[in-house]
């Protein structure tokens, strides 16, 4: 009798999703810095390098995600005082007050390409390949070297991975929301989301930041056990 054999396969950014999934429920357990930051950091790697096979340039469409979401707050008015007055007078306005129509008119049709945004190799070298990234990558040039654990900036790794995830697929997972509610929790950008995503958000402001880790947590589970099968 033959036994039939299946083999299934996994795409690049599924493969992605499913390393930045497990980095997010790793930071939120509590783990080993240097474990969370390899498996985001090469779940990174692989999400910038589709972007960029897709003739687009990671960090470019990072700023002008975020220049869109400064952009609708000022259109209807509900940019916060304090960004208001940072941005006040700058060029980013001053684009902003351009485009501002079309935007009002357009909303979730607005064509973000129109946002001018220049980013170059050094600057995008400095934003995302961290000294920890590049230390856990090589050891042909410096066997012996050290990394201070201080190092480690496991939040800005994870966020931007998020967001590259995101970017790609527009389709949060849960982990990914729940990183999003508690890095908007911490800094206190809670405008920036989704309003489904907000209420938790709110209540992740409100609590210790050893609830939150907890809070994030359940809230993962029950999304997964909430979801179709």
């Amino acid at each position: 009798m033959d036994v039939l054999q299946v083999t299934l396969q996994i795409s690049k950014i599924a493969a992605a999703q499913r390393q930045l999934d497990a980095a997010v429920r790793m930071f939120f357990a509590r783990e080993v810095e240097l474990a969370i930051h390899c498996v985001a950091a090469a779940a990174f790697q692989v999400l910038r390098d589709i972007t960029k096979d897709r003739g687009k340039q990671f960090t470019v469409e990072v700023f002008r995600t975020g220049i869109m979401s400064i952009a609708k707050q000022y259109a209807d008015g509900a940019l916060p005082p304090d960004k208001l007055a940072m941005f006040k007078g700058s060029a980013l306005i001053a684009m902003i007050e351009r485009l501002i129509a079309d935007i009002r008119d357009q909303g979730d049709d607005f064509d973000c390409e129109r946002i001018g945004v220049k980013v170059s190799k050094q600057l995008e070298h400095n934003l995302w390949l961290t000294q920890a990234t590049n230390f856990l990558k090589h050891a042909d040039r410096d066997p012996n070297d050290f990394l201070s654990v201080n190092n480690f900036d496991i939040e800005r790794i994870l966020m931007a991975t998020c967001a590259a995830y995101v970017q790609l697929t527009n389709q949060p997972t849960p982990e990914i929301t729940a990183y999003f509610a508690f890095w908007a929790a911490k800094n206190h950008e809670l405008d920036g989301l989704a309003k489904e995503v907000q209420k938790f958000a709110r209540k992740l402001e409100t609590e210790s930041d050893r609830r939150r880790y907890k809070l994030c947590i359940q809230y993962i589970r029950e999304s997964k056990r909430a979801a179709p099968r």
